[in-house]
């Protein structure tokens, strides 16, 4: 959250008698006059943590709910809210009931352990050959060359067109290096220069396909397929599930999908006053209407 924010940020914590029982990072921005609690840049998922103690099934959803209630109570003064919570988070139901609309979202997962030979035998068939394809032609090696990565994404687009904040990524890059829980897998052409690339970040259960970039004049296909099965051989290797970290796009989910995984629900929660709906919708028309007269000309 430092790394991310550069530092913007608030934890909000909530005690009994003393006890630490829940605590959430908060990241309060203002767009156009409204004020938002958001998830920072390139952060994927964000929620509660809770220090409960062992107790029934009962009592500990209970508690849950009512430590949200009190959250909810104890952020700082906002117009809108909309956070994304991790796979299994339990906190969504509470949310729920503090009239937060939650929408559910999808990634796909490695669980650890898993045996990596039926994982590979699960692939659908397409997915496999394309990544013994790509192995044919690429190799694919480990190292943390920050500005190769910066180089491979700007290839495509100029400095001006990609929307990438590559300060901020650098720095959350370099927060989770220093902490040994990143690692950049480039694939490299015969010539040995780099065609391909993705960064993975990991915590203490969890490694995550953060961010990748590719060189589309490399002619050579399947190399995002051979870097997502390296990811996850490197964080089987590691001792952690690996989490493809969702989709961004119909083909991309259906890329992901033959990789022979069962979608994980990543629950976004959110709630906005009537002027920020208002705000949002009016928004969306103008970028509609700017985006219908650009067509038109072309």
């Amino acid at each position: 959250m430092d790394a991310a924010t550069n530092g913007n940020f608030e934890i909000v914590e909530i005690r009994h008698a003393g006890i630490l029982r829940l605590s959430m990072p908060i990241f309060l921005s203002r767009r156009m006059g409204f004020s938002c609690i958001s998830m920072p840049i390139y952060t994927r998922t964000l929620g509660p943590t809770f220090y409960l103690p062992p107790s029934k099934p009962f009592k500990h959803a209970q508690n849950v709910r009512n430590l949200i209630e009190e959250l909810v109570g104890r952020l700082p003064r906002h117009d809108s809210i909309r956070v994304r919570l991790p796979p299994g988070d339990e906190s969504g139901f509470g949310f729920s009931l503090q009239d937060f609309n939650c929408e559910e979202q999808f990634t796909f997962r490695v669980p650890y352990p898993s045996d990596i030979a039926t994982v590979w035998k699960n692939c659908d068939q397409k997915t496999r050959n394309v990544i013994r394809s790509a192995q044919r032609q690429v190799s694919v090696d480990c190292g943390y060359d920050f500005s190769e990565f910066v180089r491979l994404s700007l290839l495509n687009k100029s400095e001006k067109e990609n929307r990438n904040d590559f300060r901020t990524m650098g720095r959350i890059f370099d927060a989770a290096r220093e902490r040994n829980q990143a690692v950049i897998l480039t694939a490299r052409n015969q010539d040995g220069k780099g065609v391909a690339a993705a960064i993975l970040v990991w915590g203490a259960a969890n490694a995550y396909f953060w961010q990748s970039a590719r060189d589309l004049s490399c002619g050579i296909g399947g190399v995002n397929a051979l870097l997502l099965w390296k990811s996850i051989e490197l964080a089987d290797r590691l001792g952690l599930t690996f989490d493809f970290d969702s989709y961004g796009s119909v083909s991309s989910a259906k890329f992901l999908a033959g990789f022979g995984l069962a979608p994980l629900v990543r629950t976004e929660v959110s709630r906005q006053i009537v002027p920020y709906k208002l705000f949002k919708l009016a928004n969306g028309m103008r970028l509609r209407r700017a985006k219908a007269t650009a067509e038109a000309r072309d």
